[in-house]
């Protein structure tokens, strides 16, 4: 191993991490296959192209640009050093602090970037998502959800937005429980701007997290890949209000693919188009929460001891399809 390599990995290894966070198409799978042929990320990134290549799911290309990113260790490590400076902190994927909820799914960011208290999601944490432009009904129930969740030992995740993200942090906050926030910029920069304040705010009772690392604009593939990392933090998503085409359907997917409860909102007798996207999740297998039993559900969710317990007691019919 080179000396100047040597003298970083001995000081922390994270810029290892960051180096491979920078590299698209590697995650945890592939770290495992690093860690298991290699045993540390440093012998891996010191192993020759051929070695790296033969790898299951690398290829000679993926092993090249993983070499090539050796000779920006050390720009990593003071970006690393930038970054603390700044109260952020980089959580690599190998990390006890990593939130174990995250690291369960099969695509879970290398890194995270983290500003705040990262030991909110260390409890069992429950997004909340909806449209940026929810009816009076929509918040109503947004407050009402969100009150007994937090009152029931639960965190809320949700992304910082216009709508009902912001009225589930904001109710997390006046409740006096934790609530975290994915952001789909790096955390130098948010998103939206005028939720600047709300992002101060809940680093005081929680945390935003940002699995870019490094300086990210603005875009639409990210504002719908936050959605990942938001359901993937919960145990259960609950979709308040949503268009048919809404992006954040995206959420109830990745929920879905992740193994994790999808919830939504049963308007019963509405119709208008804010209530479809609901329809549809349940439609096609959501739990359904209905809008006016939403301490029933709480309760029933707090009280089951283990998943299937609460599939028996709660989830019924056609919804049982969905696990």
């Amino acid at each position: 191993m080179p000396q100047s390599v040597e003298k970083n990995a001995t000081k922390t290894g994270k810029e290892f991490w960051l180096a491979l966070a920078s590299i698209g198409g590697i995650g945890p799978i592939q770290v495992r296959y690093l860690l298991r042929e290699f045993e540390t990320l440093e012998a891996a990134f010191s192993a020759d192209l051929t070695e790296i290549a033969r790898l299951p799911m690398f290829d000679s290309l993926l092993a090249a640009k993983l070499q090539k990113t050796r000779i920006g260790l050390s720009d990593l490590r003071r970006h690393i050093d930038w970054y603390e400076s700044q109260g952020i902190q980089i959580i690599t994927w190998q990390e006890a602090t990593y939130p174990e909820q995250l690291k369960q799914i099969s695509n879970a960011p290398v890194a995270l970037a983290c500003r705040g208290d990262f030991k909110s999601v260390q409890k069992p944490t429950v997004a909340i998502v909806g449209t940026r432009t929810p009816t009076s009904e929509g918040v109503a129930v947004t407050l009402e959800l969100t009150n007994l969740l937090v009152q029931s030992g639960y965190t809320i995740a949700s992304g910082l937005d216009k709508g009902v993200d912001l009225t589930a942090h904001t109710t997390a906050l006046a409740c006096d429980g934790l609530t975290c926030a994915v952001l789909p910029t790096d955390l130098l920069s948010v998103y939206p701007p005028e939720n600047e304040s709300l992002s101060l705010q809940i680093q005081t009772r929680g945390a935003l997290f940002s699995e870019h690392i490094f300086p990210t604009p603005l875009s639409a593939a990210n504002l719908l890949a936050r959605h990942r990392v938001t359901t993937g933090l919960s145990i259960a998503t609950i979709v308040i209000e949503s268009l048919v085409d809404d992006e954040v359907l995206r959420a109830a997917s990745f929920a879905r693919e992740q193994g994790r409860f999808v919830c939504s909102i049963d308007w019963g007798s509405r119709t208008d188009y804010l209530a479809e996207g609901c329809s549809q999740l349940i439609k096609s297998g959501a739990i359904s929460v209905p809008f006016n039993g939403l301490a029933e559900f709480v309760e029933s969710f707090t009280n089951s001891a283990t998943t299937s317990e609460f599939q028996a007691t709660y989830v019924q019919g056609e919804q049982m399809g969905l696990f």
